[in-house]
């Protein structure tokens, strides 16, 4: 039965079904994914033919996709940790320092982002050839910082822009040193900022492709293993590890949202 407010205004009717449309087409495919694991058949289809971890059980024994995950692994959260400590500076020195070239400090941070992942790579490509980095997992780590740092820059300033400037100076009058300021009152303060920064970063250093795939050689990450295993052959353990991705995914996500509520609400707490 419609409620009353949707028949005194019809697009608000139109409005909401588009709203599910839109939300049926993003989610929908997710879901053929999480029901593909889960096949017996090898090649997708509708109606299923029964259920089995099969898929699963191929996707433990074989190496090539698990050791693309181990690569993952180990890059994502080293890259993302490095990222978020530099962002973590970088933005207190935005927020507490006046100096000349601020804009173009900022701006410099922010432009990995704003270059296309295919010009990045062929630089990036070059540039670590030359350094004779390129094709080792040290070579995607350092492509990930650059790339990520960014984005936990900009959750690591939109924290320290809540805290009063008056609790650090407050610090200084009671005899702590500016190192000591900066560990005992403002890094406190930014923890759930930069909580959320490594969340972040994290998840764009995990689903990045492009860059990985020009500087990964023989040690890809998870992405380009699984872009390696469709162009070879269609291989349904690639739906229970894209079950997996989106699991974990997921999780990192809802971490993130329950660390930057808070941050988007400005609840009471958050600004004592």
């Amino acid at each position: 039965m419609i409620s009353a407010p949707y028949r005194r205004n019809p697009w608000t009717l139109a409005g909401g079904l588009w709203l599910g449309l839109a939300y049926a087409f993003m989610f929908l495919p997710l879901v053929v994914l999480v029901l593909f694991s889960f096949q017996k058949n090898r090649f997708p289809g509708f109606p299923l033919q029964g259920f089995t971890l099969q898929w699963y059980d191929k996707l433990f024994s074989d190496g090539t996709l698990l050791k693309a995950l181990g690569n993952t692994m180990v890059v994502s959260p080293a890259a993302a940790t490095v990222a978020t400590v530099i962002a973590f500076f970088a933005a207190y020195a935005f927020n507490r320092f006046t100096f000349r070239g601020k804009t173009t400090f900022l701006a410099l941070v922010t432009l990995p982002i704003l270059i296309p992942p295919l010009i990045l790579g062929v630089g990036f490509l070059g540039l670590l050839a030359r350094l004779h980095l390129s094709g080792t997992l040290f070579a995607v780590f350092l492509t990930h910082v650059v790339l990520i740092t960014a984005p936990a820059l900009a959750i690591i300033q939109l924290r320290l822009a809540q805290m009063p400037a008056a609790l650090e100076e407050a610090a200084w009058d009671l005899g702590a040193t500016e190192w000591q300021a900066v560990t005992k009152v403002v890094l406190p303060f930014a923890l759930p900022g930069i909580f959320g920064a490594w969340l972040l970063a994290f998840t764009f250093s995990f689903d990045e492709f492009i860059i990985a795939w020009f500087v990964s050689g023989f040690q890809p990450t998870l992405p380009v293993a699984i872009y390696s295993v469709l162009v070879a052959a269609i291989d349904p353990s690639l739906n229970a590890i894209g079950t997996i991705v989106f699991g974990i995914s997921c999780l990192v996500l809802i971490g993130l949202e329950l660390v930057l509520l808070p941050l988007l609400v400005g609840r009471p707490d958050n600004q004592s």
